[in-house]
């Protein structure tokens, strides 16, 4: 594990704490975060936040790199209208840039972003993301395939992506009642 994040809401807005079980390595950090971020994901390089839509603003995803050399190196972006992030993963090496940012949204797609915000690849999967992580070189995504059936059965696909951008399907289904 590399560390938690931990949440208070403050009715207006959020206190972010983040701690690194490393603390040699990393210094933990807090901040106040008027976006109200549902999700988070620490990842090797960097930490990825996401936010539904609300009040009439999209949803939007936040990348802080702990390390870089330049001064302003974290970024936001913001989703289309309508698609909300579900699920969101931070990947990469160390010492292999600053990492990648993954991103599972509503509509069905699997948003790829570098480590400096561009997006690299889009891939629909069809159906919702259940969950994902992301290592040094792989993103595994667990995502639903089709409807649920008349006896309750909700049928679950895996993928295992390279970040670099070669596709291998895992032959593994699992049902779940």
């Amino acid at each position: 594990m590399i560390g938690v994040v931990d949440v208070t809401d403050q009715e207006t807005h959020y206190v972010v704490n983040v701690e690194f079980h490393d603390k040699a390595a990393r210094r933990g950090y807090h901040f106040q975060d008027h976006n109200k971020y549902s999700m988070a994901s620490l990842g090797e390089q960097g930490i990825v936040y996401a936010a539904p839509s609300q009040d009439g603003q999209p949803s939007t995803v936040y990348y802080r790199p702990y390390d870089s050399w330049a001064s302003q190196a974290d970024w936001t972006r913001q989703l289309l209208q309508g698609e909300d992030a579900l699920c969101v993963a931070a990947g990469g090496a160390v010492g292999d840039g600053m990492g990648s940012v993954i991103v599972a949204t509503s509509k069905g797609y699997v948003r790829f972003f570098s480590s400096s915000g561009i997006q690299r690849y889009l891939w629909r999967i069809g159906e919702d993301a259940v969950t994902m992580v992301a290592g040094k070189e792989m993103v595994f995504i667990v995502h639903r395939e089709g409807g649920t059936s008349l006896d309750g059965t909700l049928t679950v696909m895996t993928d295992r992506v390279g970040l670099m951008f070669q596709a291998a399907k895992i032959c593994a289904t699992q049902s779940w009642t």
